[in-house]
């Protein structure tokens, strides 16, 4: 069974660590600018030209700052929202600070106060980014009225207006971003899942064939080879090899070429690729099994899909089959034979102890009839196992019906068999058969009509047609107008001893389909009724091929 697994991804597991650990390497980095800055004084003259003494104070606390929260990522002491919460409300404290030692927001500390704000955006969305873009605005203009009243200095209030505004606007545009880029990766992760998901399906799929699946290159490197391939070629893994077992061990599949385990094989597959056989070939070592390639066109070249189909468990199972069909057979001919052995038996007996010729002239006549039914029930057997030979031959089918039906005009007469001959005959209708088996089939038919065909009156009303319905098939249809067939006839109409008749065998239907089959025709029984009133009967029909 595939089961997949559940999604246990913890908060934690989804943050952004990367992403904070190199914001905070950005912040290392600008500490140090701002130290460097502070000490050579040779940064931007905006820096420090307020306050010297503040920008300094501020840039060496800004690094120590950045290392403290170097600090805590290594040591993982705060979740990952508090730790970014924090290093924002760091930047913009510190930032707003040097603003005021460099003479308020111009230039370069305005741009890094919208870089601190977007990097926020990145780390900790929209919603709080949105925040801290507030409270930087309120903290710039904090602090230009308070260097206005302060040091009675003209403040660029305008511009202090415009990064407050430029910080809305760039928290919405990196919080809409990152959220599309989320969105992206998310789906990202979706389809790789669902990837890995049928990889790992198909994967269990063809270990679990009953198949022996090999995929190679048409130099016999063997890509992928599942279970059943290993144990038709008696390929083992090393770990799975005994010192005393002569077999081909292998450590990974991707090491395995097709010629050192089945050369036989190998030589068959590069035959393959040449063109020289297009079908499946049978090898009985190390196992029995059949080969069948089919190609496959890959990114990385012509690839050849090799299955290896068991034919023991076939084997099996057609000779499960056989037995059973031999062992239904085998009763259905002792079914047969007891009851026509049981009274050649009685009659035998009574015989022994008759006296008087009238017991003699009865009994005998009793031992002959059931001897004849069991010879026939042995020709018929015969016949069944004697695979018959075909001659097949062309036959005009109205010149053959007018002889087979003048061949039995007496016999029907005397068993009261009226002969319908069709309205109007199909002149082209001539078809290819073996003329000794359409004989066999056609009395098999017609007795069967005389037998179970008879209508309410006591008559047998017979018909027999011949109707082109396929350019290259031709109908001939069997009918009669009898009470019909029963579901359980329907059902075991063509199976061997079964029949409905004292008399039946149950072979002759059975040994037409034969017949039929080995001409490359079909033959099966349908009602004949077919009218708006239902009318009863039953119509054998013979599909054969039609002559040209």
């Amino acid at each position: 069974m595939i089961q997949t697994r559940p999604n246990t991804r913890s908060g934690s597991e989804t943050d952004n660590w990367r992403g904070i650990r190199l914001v905070n390497a950005y912040r290392v980095f600008l500490a140090f600018a701002f130290v460097a800055a502070s000490i050579s004084g040779r940064g931007p003259q905006v820096f420090g030209q307020q306050d010297i003494y503040l920008f300094g104070f501020v840039a060496w606390g800004y690094l120590v700052l950045a290392m403290g929260f170097e600090f805590l990522l290594e040591l993982h002491i705060l979740p990952f929202r508090p730790q970014a919460h924090l290093h924002a409300l760091g930047d913009i404290i510190v930032l707003v600070l040097v603003m005021h030692a460099s003479g308020g927001p111009g230039g370069g500390i305005a741009l890094l106060m919208i870089i601190a704000v977007g990097l926020s955006a990145v780390l900790l969305g929209a919603t709080a980014a949105m925040g801290y873009a507030a409270l930087a605005s309120i903290l710039v203009l904090g602090e230009t009225m308070v260097s206005s009243l302060v040091d009675h200095e003209e403040r660029q209030f305008a511009a202090a207006g415009f990064l407050g505004f430029a910080l809305f606007v760039v928290a919405i545009l990196v919080a809409t971003f990152e959220q599309r880029v989320q969105r992206i990766e998310r789906l990202t992760q979706r389809k790789e899942k669902e990837i890995n998901y049928l990889s790992t399906l198909a994967v269990q799929i063809i270990e679990r064939s009953p198949n022996g699946i090999l995929i190679t290159d048409p130099t016999g490197q063997v890509d992928y080879i599942n279970t059943a391939a290993r144990h038709l070629l008696a390929i083992r893994r090393r770990d799975d090899v005994q010192a005393d077992v002569q077999v081909v061990a292998i450590d990974a599949p991707t090491k395995l070429r097709l010629r050192d385990t089945h050369p036989m094989l190998a030589n068959a597959l590069q035959n393959w690729f040449d063109g020289k056989i297009t079908e499946g070939i049978e090898y009985d070592q190390p196992h029995r099994f059949r080969a069948e390639f089919h190609a496959l066109q890959t990114e990385l070249g012509q690839r050849a899909l090799v299955v290896l189909v068991d034919l023991s468990a076939e084997d099996a199972r057609v000779q499960q089959n056989k037995l059973a069909s031999l062992g239904r057979l085998t009763a259905s001919i002792a079914h047969e034979v007891r009851n026509p052995l049981s009274s050649i038996r009685q009659a035998s007996e009574l015989l022994a102890d008759s006296t008087s010729e009238e017991e003699r002239a009865e009994l005998i006549p009793i031992i002959i009839r059931h001897s004849a039914r069991i010879n026939t029930l042995v020709e018929g057997v015969l016949d069944v196992a004697r695979r018959p030979k075909v001659q097949p031959t062309r036959i005009d089918f109205t010149q053959w019906l007018a002889e087979f039906v003048e061949l039995h005009r007496l016999d029907w007469e005397a068993n009261a068999v009226v002969w319908q001959a069709p309205a109007k005959a199909d002149t082209a209708c001539a078809l290819t058969f073996d003329n000794a088996h359409l004989w066999q089939i056609m009395d098999n038919l017609v007795t069967n009509a005389m037998r179970h065909g008879r209508s309410a009156d006591g008559v047998t009303y017979l018909s027999i047609t011949c109707q082109i319905i396929e350019p290259d098939t031709v109908a001939i249809r069997v009918c009669d107008r009898g009470p019909g067939l029963s579901d359980t006839a329907t059902h075991s109409l063509f199976e061997p001893f079964f029949t409905t008749h004292v008399e039946g065998v149950g072979l002759g239907l059975y040994v037409s389909r034969e017949l039929a089959l080995s001409n490359g025709a079909q033959l099966y029984a349908e009602a004949a009724g077919n009218d708006a009133a239902g009318s009863t009967g039953t119509c054998f029909v013979l599909l054969c091929p039609r002559a040209v």
